[in-house]
């Protein structure tokens, strides 16, 4: 059976149009939309915010589909097309675990599989006996550097989309924490929208803390100095409650990330506006939710 093949200038305009447009779209649709788990390295790794950590992901996107360009090699193609179907991979895994898997996932991790079998099915660049095999090594290199300095440039002088139309407003969804005590945690509003919350509970031990909070928030970095510093013996679920689409942080609320070593992050789906006022607290026995305090009323710590 003959094997099919195509063109050997295809895989690398084809990535590097695919890293290009990656790199594009997280531009438009604000940092939150860079591959979280990449996202999270950059920002435990180099202390970065969020949206630097951002642009560091689209530098990268631009500094490799440049690379591919430059240097038309069906192996940097194929490393490209590697990177963008990581990065999805890893964002679609994540997303499976929070209930929140986009389409923009999916799309990506498909185009990067394209651009894998692209490269594994091009054919070998035909040179004639007396024509040059391509760019000489000092050139390969030169060209490299040349992608590397100028992607990052690129993405330095682009900023993240602002929105300025007007949005639908978002859907309300109150949670009534203090509604939980006494019932079982999988039979809790909470658990309807974060089904793996009884799973990691139960893992450790059937007994620990649900903590809600907002990273904008700067009571929600004292509570956890305060109560959740150092080792523990139970498990803390950090539970992230998200903007509303259309909603901004008001302006020098970035407080960076929650420090609290021992903890396990998830996050409410994005979209609605989340009525739970932070931080707050569920305490969990033996499976059952026996009490919830937030900054405004009860003590979950008396007998911590």
């Amino acid at each position: 059976m003959k094997r099919i093949t195509v063109p050997h200038w295809l895989p690398s305009l084809a990535t590097s149009i695919t890293l290009c447009a990656s790199g594009v779209w997280i531009l438009q649709h604000g940092p939150q939309s860079a591959p979280r788990p990449l996202r999270d390295l950059f920002m435990s790794m180099n202390g970065l915010t969020e949206e630097p950590a951002a642009k560091a992901i689209v530098a990268i996107l631009f500094a490799f589909a440049l690379l591919c360009l430059f240097l038309r090699d069906r192996r940097i193609a194929l490393l490209g097309g590697g990177l963008v179907a990581f990065g999805a991979l890893a964002s679609i895994s994540r997303a499976f675990k929070e209930g929140d898997v986009s389409g923009a996932m999916a799309l990506a991790f498909a185009l990067g599989v394209s651009c894998i079998a692209l490269a594994l099915l091009s054919k070998s660049k035909e040179v004639q006996p007396q024509a040059r095999r391509g760019l000489s090594s000092s050139w390969r290199v030169f060209a490299a550097l040349l992608a590397f300095a100028v992607g990052p440039m690129i993405a330095a002088r682009l900023d993240f989309q602002q929105e300025d139309h007007t949005v639908p407003p978002a859907r309300i969804i109150d949670l009534q924490l203090e509604t939980s005590i006494g019932r079982t945690l999988d039979s809790t509003a909470v658990a309807t929208y974060l089904p793996t919350l009884s799973a990691m509970i139960a893992a450790g031990g059937n007994s620990g803390w649900i903590v809600f909070f907002n990273p904008h928030c700067s009571a929600c970095h004292v509570f956890f100095a305060e109560h959740f510093q150092g080792p523990q013996l139970e498990p803390i679920i950090a539970v992230e409650i998200p903007l509303a689409d259309g909603e901004t942080a008001a302006a020098g609320d970035e407080f960076g990330r929650i420090e609290c070593a021992t903890c396990e992050f998830i996050e409410l789906p994005r979209g609605p506006l989340w009525l739970v006022p932070p931080p707050a607290v569920l305490r969990i026995e033996n499976g059952i939710v026996t009490c919830y305090s937030d900054k405004i009323s009860g003590d979950c710590f008396g007998a911590k």
